[in-house]
């Protein structure tokens, strides 16, 4: 089944009030690191850094170095 302009539309009007982008720099050897460990276990980079960040959240994890 084709996709409509109308379902394209209603598609974009979601993603635009539902999601927020981010981006990350990385150094070349941290980005290969990441990249590696997720191939190696089939998920996708923004899901990794996204459960990663909520998992800090959720279990109070301070990353600041200054404990």
């Amino acid at each position: 089944m084709a996709v409509t302009k109308a379902h394209i539309n209603a598609s974009k009007k979601y993603n635009a009030k539902t999601y927020k982008a981010f981006t990350v720099n990385a150094k070349i050897a941290e980005y290969e690191k990441i990249s590696e460990y997720c191939e190696k276990n089939d998920v996708s980079k923004a899901q990794l850094l996204l459960r990663s960040a909520l998992y800090c959240i959720d279990n109070d994890i301070d990353l600041s170095g200054n404990k």
